[in-house]
């Protein structure tokens, strides 16, 4: 999967990127943005990104960092 990037979303993403990596191990960031989630409705946190902004994905990384959601839906 190719992922794209507006220029001038760079840095919004890049702080997104680290706040995932607060969340959960490095490792599984790259994996995780890929993946479609049901509390997204099934698009994929890149998707989400891309299509509607941040709110919902930094939604779901506080009930994922406190244990209501899980990494994968």
């Amino acid at each position: 999967m190719e992922l794209k990037i507006a220029p001038d979303q760079i840095i919004q993403f890049v702080n997104f990127i680290n706040e995932c990596c607060c969340v959960m191990e490095d490792e599984q960031v790259g994996d995780w943005i890929c993946l479609p989630h049901g509390f997204l409705n099934n698009l994929t946190p890149f998707e989400e990104f891309n299509q509607n902004g941040t709110e919902k994905l930094y939604r779901l990384l506080y009930f994922i960092d406190k244990d209501e959601a899980d990494l994968i839906d």
